[in-house]
């Protein structure tokens, strides 16, 4: 979430709304304690996934070789930066990257149709007004299709659960609502392409459906999220949840100012 005082404005990230529904006080660190954030080895795998599609959809990448390569190249660069490692067998890591490749290569690229914009950012008005802000939602799409229909890539340890994501999952419903509230298309679909973290190659695609229902259980939603935030203010803490599996040190990047600090694992 993040205050325009002179245009009146709030910006709000599907992220943010993440964070709030795991634990509002992991929003509310993401907001004042921005330099505690840090990824984890399956976070770094991902990007540098994605640093690979993405070449491949702007064209950079014809061949397999071409994206294996810039997968490669990108995981190299991150290896760096500061990351946690979680319990991914760390050798294991050159594989995955190679399967995960090709699972979206073979797999996952025929089923999308090509000429969008990778890399999508946008800003959209949710059509809300809270304590005098009116609240515009923002982000960046993974791919998004000529026709308007939204893709996100994603690599996981494992596929996904599709009446889960149909029911709850918050990023189908504000990329989507974006995309209509901007006028590029009526009825979008938003689909996941899976990617697992495993030797050999799996996908899946998974289509998430939202309809203006969703759109208007969002404006509730956020109306109540961002009018919590207000009212409570960043100087003082916000409700914890410590039964969530990602409160911990691995999977929480605000766990040593939290949880953490009472010298408990």
């Amino acid at each position: 979430m993040k205050l325009d005082e002179e245009n009146k404005i709030i910006y709000v990230r599907q992220s943010w709304l993440g964070d709030m529904a795991i634990c509002p006080e992991r929003a509310r660190l993401g907001q004042v304690k921005p330099e505690f954030r840090t990824g984890s080895d399956a976070t770094i795998i991902g990007t540098a996934v994605h640093a690979g599609i993405e070449q491949v959809l702007r064209g950079e990448a014809v061949a397999f070789e071409d994206m294996l390569q810039f997968v490669n190249n990108e995981y190299e660069t991150l290896q760096d930066t500061n990351y946690t490692v979680t319990n991914i067998e760390q050798d294991k890591i050159p594989s995955y990257l190679e399967a995960m490749s090709l699972a979206f290569y073979n797999e996952i690229l025929p089923n999308v149709k090509l000429g969008g914009e990778a890399e999508f950012f946008f800003r959209a008005p949710l059509n809300v007004n809270v304590e005098g802000y009116d609240i515009v939602l923002e982000g960046t799409m993974d791919y998004i299709d000529p026709d308007g229909n939204i893709w996100d890539w994603k690599t996981a340890k494992r596929v996904y659960n599709q009446k889960e994501k149909q029911k709850s999952a918050i990023q189908p419903t504000v990329y989507t609502t974006a995309v209509r509230n901007l006028g590029m298309a009526d009825n979008p679909t938003f689909n996941y392409g899976v990617m697992v973290r495993q030797e050999t190659p799996k996908s899946q695609i998974l289509e998430v459906t939202r309809s203006a229902e969703h759109t208007k259980w969002l404006q509730h939603y956020v109306k109540g999220a961002v009018t919590t935030a207000l009212k409570s203010g960043y100087q003082n803490e916000w409700l914890m949840n410590d039964s969530s599996a990602l409160c911990s040190s691995q999977w929480c990047s605000y766990w040593s100012v939290c949880k953490g600090a009472f010298n408990l694992e």
